[in-house]
């Protein structure tokens, strides 16, 4: 009977042992509780002849889409996902992956004795580099890409939008929204254009040794006629490493608040004392503006703050209220929903995300509920003038004319072109 018990009990060990030793390799790999990982080192790997480099073996060569990271881009290879995982772990002690744009380059190559060299170009002067060692420790470098700078021009005249117009004459989308940044304390391009302004535009562009454009780089100068008032911008940086963008006259474009918390389609509701509630059918005032935009819209903070109210508030549905200086006050209400760790008590920067475009609360359509307050007294935003921010310091203001008077010399040789874009000849006068 013993003999019996202990075969019943050594008999699965024994099954277990000669399965295990009768399997193959890649079979007790797989078994194994642990897969030894290549080590992660943040030190600079040796400078490498670029030549070398770009006769490795070409393992992908591709762009960042939309909604994809780096991750999902390197899946599309036969490499192991544990590999793709410590390249982007290591790329990620000198570039956070979050910021990979759609766009931005990367490439992997292979050396003959399988190491793998990893590079990834955002859309900037600098590059990223992981490179696997023989003892197979992944290291990560960034490098500058070689350019050269060239001075770029361009104008146009509206005929629908300003970005519909701009990106006609092949202007990059990054310089579109620039274009529109540096004035949006003054004119709010999606009421404000008409059929018929002018723009214009100076900008500096890096091309590789190749010709190729590697980036975008500074706006020097803009102009935009708007029904015949001309609105100029000069960007100009002291000694003290201030930068700004200033009118000819070295007054600064920025004021303490934007024209407005988002970008909308319509106005469907102004300040009024006396207004027509549409759902509740009777006459009271309407403290703010109503601006219709699709649910999901971005809502911006209109100047630097401190959140004291985040929350649902009655017919404001889900509602934020931040308290500025000069005893100013503004509130967001209606809103879908809030951006990640926007709470009472945050601090929040002029054009920064706070949350998104609604239709909470008693409301009748997706809009957002805009309204300020200056010493507890509703004020009409749209008919407030704010103060603007420091001027060009005196110490400063002769280097600024020279440098004003430069870029205007620019902007007004575009008249004399016929092309819309126009690569300036530089000189040697290196801006």
């Amino acid at each position: 009977m013993k003999r019996i018990i202990l075969f019943i009990i050594a008999f699965p060990l024994i099954t277990l042992a000669l399965l295990h030793f009768s399997s193959p390799p890649s079979s007790r790999w797989l078994l194994s509780p642990k897969i030894p990982e290549p080590i992660i080192s943040e030190k600079a790997p040796q400078e490498l002849d670029p030549t070398a480099v770009d006769d490795l073996a070409l393992l992908l060569s591709t762009t960042i889409r939309h909604g994809e990271t780096i991750y999902e881009s390197l899946l599309s290879t036969d490499i192991s996902s544990q590999k793709i995982h410590l390249i982007v772990q290591t790329l990620q002690s000198i570039f956070n992956p979050k910021k990979s744009k759609p766009g931005d380059i990367l490439k992997l190559k292979e050396y003959p004795d399988g190491r793998l060299f990893f590079e990834y170009f955002p859309n900037s002067l600098e590059y990223y580099t992981v490179e696997e060692s023989e003892e197979g420790i992944f290291s990560a470098c960034k490098k500058e890409i070689p350019v050269h700078k060239v001075i770029m021009g361009a104008k146009g005249s509206i005929q629908s939008s300003v970005y519909e117009s701009m990106r006609k004459q092949k202007i990059e989308v990054d310089l579109i929204y620039r274009f529109t940044d540096i004035f949006a304390w003054e004119i709010d391009f999606l009421t404000d254009t008409r059929k018929g302004d002018i723009l214009k535009l100076i900008w500096e562009q890096y091309l590789s040794p190749e010709g190729k454009v590697v980036t975008q780089g500074r706006i020097l100068a803009a102009q935009y006629i708007n029904e015949g008032r001309i609105h100029t911008a000069v960007f100009f940086k002291d000694e003290e490493n201030h930068s700004d963008y200033y009118t000819p006259e070295g007054n600064s474009l920025r004021r303490s608040f934007l024209r407005s918390p988002l970008s909308y389609r319509r106005i469907s509701s102004g300040f009024s004392r006396n207004r027509l509630h549409p759902i509740l059918k009777i006459y009271r005032p309407h403290l703010g503006i109503d601006y219709a935009a699709p649910i999901g819209t971005t809502v911006w903070t209109v100047a630097d703050g401190t959140v004291t109210f985040v929350g649902w508030n009655g017919g404001f549905g889900r509602y934020i209220r931040i308290k500025h200086a000069q005893g100013i006050t503004t509130t967001y209400g209606h809103l879908s929903r809030y951006a990640t760790g926007i709470k009472k008590g945050t601090k929040v920067k002029q054009g920064q995300t706070i949350g998104y475009v609604g239709s909470s609360g008693l409301s009748t359509g997706p809009h957002l509920d805009f309204r300020i307050t200056q010493n507890d007294i509703y004020v009409n935003f749209l008919k407030t003038k704010f103060p603007t921010a420091s001027s060009v310091k005196p110490d400063y203001f002769d280097e600024f004319e020279r440098t004003s008077q430069k870029y205007l010399g620019y902007l007004s040789l575009l008249n004399e072109y016929s092309e819309n874009i126009y690569v300036f000849p530089t000189s040697g006068d290196n801006l």
